[in-house]
């Protein structure tokens, strides 16, 4: 296998043979590269397509990794799946019960619309909340009722019962019941996967790292991600299945890819700046690859229209390729209401793991933040910010407010984080 192609920290990577490996991987490193040629050179080793398993944490995602595989290698035997999706495949691949009767899945839809209809009918226990609070990315108050959630539970699965069918987390729940007890069928998926790679790893949650620990007296298991870029908590996940791997899978071998491909010098060291507020985290130096002076800058807004002058300015300069990122989905829709064009517009959380030449960081509205929040919340809402601002290639502009509410807001706080940093742009 040539590594000429990869950096010092990738071929050092790729070439690890340790047990259990953990890559810290800054924003722009590489990352889905590096996992590649991990893979790359294991098909060279001797290993077989069959007994290697790559996890991902969407379908786009797993999408992309199985195609640059099947590219590099013209192999398109390596099993690249979300945990779901590979659940899913090993019980209908060696589950006795499933291999010749697929079991019916719930589609989301169908799940949603349970929901929906149970919350309508039920709308006294919950208090007049909104149906997509109680789903959504927003935590509730810490003193709201919690009674709400037996009877759904108990509802849902009595609904699942009566359709005859089963939901992802079923799927994952069979699987992992059979692996911890032991079911003969699962020696199969036991003995076959010689290694697990696990992108996205600070997304984990607890029944993805059950699996590994289950599987990981046969196989050799390497994670990568970064703690800076964990923004999931409310699907589950918990940043310190990342901080605490190598204690949890011993021996272990840590490892950095600290160099950002992705944005100039100016934009790498301002999307540092709420990382740096934060104490749980892992300390790392990420140093920018790409030379030159990147436009970094701040815009003051009252009215979504006052920043048209500075966007057509800004769009000219990013030749297109420009996007405003927003913390939700009601800013998102004032955007619309005010002309911006749909497709210029996302929220932080699906421009995750996506890269833009201009990013404008709307900081109004959304943030999960208050003066009381526990200090897990703070920086839960730092690393959502990095997301946003390390997003940026070229061209960085952070949005705030011209004229203050009289009382600090998380968007406040943030915007103070620049004012020293950063001039004020003018089109």
């Amino acid at each position: 296998m040539d590594l000429s192609q990869f950096s010092q920290a990738q071929q050092e990577i790729i070439q690890d043979r340790s047990r259990f490996l953990q890559v810290i991987a800054a924003a722009g490193s590489g990352k889905t590269s590096t996992l590649v040629g991990v893979v790359q050179n294991e098909l060279s080793q001797g290993t077989s397509g069959e007994e290697i398993l790559v996890l991902s944490f969407t379908r786009k995602a797993a999408g992309e990794i199985r195609e640059r595989i099947k590219t590099k290698t013209n192999i398109d035997s390596v099993r690249v799946h979300t945990f779901h999706a590979f659940c899913l495949r090993a019980l209908i691949t060696w589950h006795p019960d499933f291999k010749n009767r697929r079991p019916s899945i719930l589609t989301s839809t169908e799940k949603n619309l349970f929901f929906r209809e149970w919350f309508r009918k039920e709308s006294d226990l919950i208090g007049g909340i909104p149906y997509e609070l109680l789903i959504g990315g927003s935590a509730l108050p810490s003193n709201f009722p919690q009674t709400w959630k037996s009877p759904l539970l108990e509802d849902y699965k009595n609904f699942k019962r009566k359709e005859g069918k089963l939901d992802l987390d079923d799927l994952v729940t069979m699987f992992l019941d059979s692996l911890e007890t032991g079911g003969s069928w699962t020696e199969i998926p036991k003995r076959s996967l010689k290694r697990i790679l696990v992108d996205e790893f600070q997304d984990t949650d607890p029944e993805q790292l059950r699996f590994l620990k289950l599987l990981s007296e046969r196989s050799k298991i390497l994670v990568v991600g970064d703690d800076s870029q964990s923004i999931y908590s409310f699907r589950g996940t918990d940043l310190s299945n990342f901080l605490d791997f190598p204690k949890m899978f011993q021996p272990c071998t840590r490892k950095f890819l600290n160099t950002n491909y992705r944005s100039l010098p100016k934009i790498v060291e301002t999307s540092s700046i709420p990382i740096s507020k934060n104490k749980n985290k892992i300390e790392k130096n990420v140093i920018a690859h790409r030379k030159g002076k990147a436009l970094v800058s701040r815009i003051k807004i009252d009215k979504i229209q006052e920043l048209f002058p500075s966007l057509g300015e800004l769009y000219k300069r990013s030749g297109g390729e420009l996007k405003i990122l927003c913390r939700s989905n009601h800013r998102i829709r004032e955007y619309l209401h005010a002309g911006v064009p749909p497709e210029l517009l996302l929220t932080i959380h699906s421009a995750k793991g996506l890269e833009f030449h201009t990013v404008i960081v709307d900081l109004a509205d959304g943030w999960n933040l208050r003066k009381d929040s526990p200090e897990r919340i703070r920086e839960e809402e730092h690393r959502v910010l990095y997301v946003a601002l390390s997003r940026a290639k070229d061209c960085l502009i952070i949005l705030g407010k011209k004229t203050g509410s009289g009382r600090e807001t998380a968007e406040d706080l943030f915007f103070s984080y620049f004012k020293r940093e950063l001039q004020l742009f003018k089109s």
